[in-house]
């Protein structure tokens, strides 16, 4: 990507301040005054593309030039004065013919305090801001284009690019229709944008938010133009937004950025944007996301100072935004539950993924029978806790055992056979043509799947056959078998359903004796 790094050495309120930069994506988070804009305009100053290179003249779908303005990304008064900002950015291998660039203020002339940004080596040959397309987006975008006063229709978008606003505009807002939007092209005089629209709707009757994702969808198809343009003179760019989450509900901004990984990746952009919104930051930083992909940045003023937080616990960050003293976490206990097996601590963990934070699955392996004699000989921490056992032995001896020691913490997994006969009948009997199927060349398509064990329910064979079969296909699934049981589930709606609602109430009934809340 561009930039690693970035040290301010000083410019106004920031002082000696270090961070790095994700190299798809960095939020900047912050409470209203702690110069997150300011970071935004500091970033992108640094780059342009000047009239010798080769990219000069290029335009973003929306009109940009990719040369920095200085007035869109500062509002200097007359305490900005020469050498009074200082920065130093650490860059990517062959983005300059530096690993870095170092800007400061100096006078715009001699008979004013005006300044301009330059490079710390001076006015000499060959010196000049980094050859990057950067695109900065601000606020200016949020408003809505039906209060415009002339807008003009524009015809610039080819096939694939329309394509490309249809179906991320229905990624986005979680539109559930195969008809085909509407998408045009239009310009007033504050905004150049991209209208998607159903045909209940007109290019000017559309919202702030969608009119937000339009303009960011733009600003990403201009990247890729730049791309697929100059394949040996593009090494990428940087697009930076302001409130990126600006009119847009809460799920929205989450898939907004999920989309966002992907354009990163696809379009080779990196992202740099503020917020307020915990919903973006929670979807910026999920569980193991990969931090040298993404950075947050968390700005607090303290006094006269803005510090800067590099990589802050989320829940700090969203605690500090709301004005919430935040309390140590407590440690809470988990209801501990026990299965036979790996294959069948796997399916557990897929199917109860919604309630993953009530238990804790044990990798612990016993057979049916082992777990039984510990719930007759009342061992504690079995009794607190809840045993999942396979299909195959949910039978009347079992049972009857069960009843008479009033045992109640035990439960079986859908389907009357062991687990891996349940998926190989289920498997069986679907089409070759199936989702999970995969039928180009060489990759894993039905035949290939029962290849060596094909006539198991023709023989009645034994549970142990089963778990041969799946433990020679078992790979092709996923991690945790992830693809199969996905797929199971929403053809076993009902099954999956009773099995969840068998664990809540079991789950229930253990959290009143052990004092835990009950799963609502």
């Amino acid at each position: 990507m561009i930039i690693k790094h970035a040290h301010i050495d000083k410019f106004r309120a920031l002082n000696n301040v270090d961070f790095d930069l994700g190299s798809k994506i960095t939020a900047i988070v912050g409470h209203n005054g702690t110069m997150k804009t300011t970071i935004l305009g500091i970033l992108s100053q640094t780059f342009t593309i000047s009239k010798s290179h080769v990219m000069n003249g290029e335009t973003t779908i929306d009109g940009y030039n990719f040369h920095s303005q200085f007035r869109e990304k500062f509002k200097l008064s007359d305490k900005d004065k020469p050498g009074e900002h200082k920065w130093r950015l650490d860059l990517y291998k062959d983005v300059y013919k530096k690993d870095f660039f170092e800007v400061h203020s100096i006078p715009r002339d001699k008979r004013s305090n005006d300044i301009r940004f330059w490079s710390t080596e001076g006015k000499i040959k060959d010196v000049g801001y980094p050859q990057v397309p950067a695109y900065y987006i601000s606020l200016k975008r949020v408003t809505p284009i039906g209060e415009e006063n002339k807008v003009t229709y524009i015809s610039e978008l080819d096939d694939e690019e329309i394509s490309f606003l249809n179906n991320e505009y229905k990624e986005i807002f979680s539109i559930a229709k195969n008809a085909e939007l509407s998408v045009d092209s239009i310009s007033s005089k504050n905004k150049h944008t991209a209208s998607i629209h159903d045909e209940a709707h007109d290019a000017l009757s559309i919202s702030a938010g969608q009119d937000n994702v339009a303009k960011i969808l733009l600003a990403v198809l201009s990247f890729g133009r730049l791309k697929n343009k100059y394949p040996n003179d593009y090494k990428g760019g940087i697009l930076l937004i302001d409130e990126i989450e600006a009119t847009l509900h809460p799920l929205a901004q989450s898939k907004l950025i999920k989309r966002i990984y992907k354009y990163a990746k696809d379009f080779r952009i990196q992202f740099v944007f503020t917020t307020h919104s915990p919903s973006v930051i929670k979807s910026t930083f999920f569980d193991k996301y990969n931090n040298k992909e993404a950075q947050l940045l968390y700005l607090k003023r303290v006094g006269e100072k803005v510090c800067v937080y590099n990589n802050p616990n989320i829940n700090d960050v969203i605690a500090e935004l709301s004005g919430i003293v935040r309390k140590p976490a407590k440690k809470t206990y988990k209801i501990k539950v026990f299965c036979e097996d790996l294959v069948a601590r796997n399916i557990v963990k897929k199917l109860l993924a919604a309630y993953k934070q009530y238990f804790s699955v044990m990798s612990c392996s016993l057979g049916a029978e082992e777990y039984i004699e510990l719930l007759r000989v009342k061992l504690s921490e079995i009794s607190k806790s809840i045993i999942i056992l396979d299909g195959d032995k949910n039978i009347s001896s079992i049972n009857r055992k069960l009843r008479t020691m009033n045992s109640k913490n035990v439960m079986f997994l859908p389907s009357n056979v062991c687990p891996e006969k349940m998926f190989y009948e289920y498997l069986f009997n679907l089409p070759e043509d199936a989702k999970i199927w995969d039928n180009a060349l060489g990759r894993f398509d039905k035949t290939k799947c029962f290849k060596d064990y094909p006539t198991l329910m023709d023989k009645q064979a034994e549970t142990q056959q089963y778990k041969k079969w799946f433990d020679s296909v078992k790979s092709n699934f996923g991690r945790g078998y992830e693809k199969l049981i996905n797929i199971w589930m929403a053809d076993n709606t009902n099954q999956y359903e009773n099995f969840v609602s068998q664990f809540i109430k079991i789950y229930n009934s253990q959290a009143a004796i052990n004092g835990l809340d009950k799963i609502d």
